[in-house]
């Protein structure tokens, strides 16, 4: 059996739940959400409720952020970010503009924008719409009392589902059809299960063809404009989730590698877990060259997106973060002794590049 830690979920199908929702979409709400292929087709979904407008996104976001609103015709306008990844306040009040779109999003749990400033800016732009990002934090409840028009996040990063977005429309969408293509969920569920015979097996012909799929699935939802539903099957596996479960289980993970990495002095940007624990996000030099050395020890952690020369230059911090920053796992697959073997291999590597 191989072992490993990180990147995409690999799911055993639930032949029952397959046979009761093969086809089917997901028409109910859960928590409140609609519920959408992906966190891609939710910002779809606000994008083309409006004309053609200014919509200001953080320097450091990722093409997933960014297409859905140029699908639509909108005009992308990043916005800088502090270094302790809180907005540049100062800088974004000269670039506002009237009936624009502003998404703001908090990372790895650190909070961008205190309510009293969103307040403040509602005052001054009464025409903005507001958009959240709760991606990063999605399992924790929410403190705000600020309520943007819209929320969204993205379910696939915290759950083996296929697929799943979800979109909180407190400002009610005006266009409520959404396709209902089933491609891209039966696609990924594909991989998921071969992914789990791999495991299982070892078969490296296995792996070769998963890996091909998971990289290239997310072209069937760029190249469809129109936002689609949420799969019956995921749905049904999100629904009947113990949340409580992966609260905890991310929370330990989350503390014992933070413990660890903190005690040998590695630079993080979650200092704490609880607020996000979606990674545990670290900060090296070498980062290509020690993601690789991870990588041939079975941990596989996310980087940052490739970045527009655009939002590189708007923002220094987004480009410092692109160039240094590893996210390694410390979900609800594995356990406080992954952890610790996940730690001890991240000290030793950055150690061996430290001193060499």
């Amino acid at each position: 059996m191989v072992k490993e830690y990180g990147y995409e979920y690999d799911a055993a199908l639930h032949s029952l739940l397959w046979k009761e929702t093969k086809g089917r979409i997901a028409t109910d709400r859960l928590f409140g959400a609609i519920c959408l292929r992906s966190g891609r087709d939710a910002l779809k979904a606000i994008a083309r409720e409006y004309e053609p407008t200014d919509v200001f996104l953080p320097a450091l976001a990722c093409d997933s952020m960014v297409l859905p609103f140029r699908m639509y015709g909108h005009t992308i306008r990043y916005y800088r970010l502090n270094s302790d990844y809180t907005i540049d306040l100062d800088w974004l009040d000269g670039q506002l503009t009237e009936n624009a779109l502003f998404l703001f999003m908090n990372y790895f749990g650190i909070q961008a924008i205190q309510d009293c400033q969103l307040t403040r800016i509602k005052q001054t732009h009464p025409k903005l719409v507001f958009i959240e990002d709760r991606t990063h934090h999605l399992i924790w409840k929410s403190a705000r009392t600020f309520k943007p028009d819209y929320t969204v996040a993205s379910l696939r990063k915290w759950l083996n589902v296929p697929d799943g977005g979800l979109l909180w429309d407190f400002t009610t969408l005006r266009n409520s059809t959404f396709s209902e293509d089933m491609s891209f969920s039966e696609t990924r569920l594909k991989a998921q299960c071969m992914r789990a015979t791999y495991l299982q097996t070892g078969n490296e012909e296995t792996k070769t063809k998963y890996r091909e799929i998971f990289s290239t699935v997310s072209d069937i939802i760029d190249s469809d404009l129109n936002p689609a539903r949420m799969s019956a099957y995921a749905y049904a596996l999100a629904a009947n989730t113990d949340w409580n479960i992966i609260r905890t289980r991310r929370k330990e993970n989350a503390s014992c590698l933070i413990s660890i990495l903190q005690e040998a002095g590695v630079p993080l940007i979650q200092e704490h877990a609880g607020i996000s624990d979606l990674y545990v996000a670290f900060l090296t030099d070498h980062r290509d060259s020690k993601q690789n050395d991870l990588s041939s020890k079975g941990i596989f952690n996310t980087i940052i997106w490739p970045l527009a020369d655009e939002q590189k230059q708007t923002c220094r911090v987004a480009q410092y973060t692109q160039a240094c920053m590893l996210a390694a796992p410390c979900d609800q697959r594995y356990t406080t002794d992954d952890m610790a073997y996940i730690g001890k291999e991240i000290v030793q590597i950055i150690g061996k590049y430290r001193y060499e």
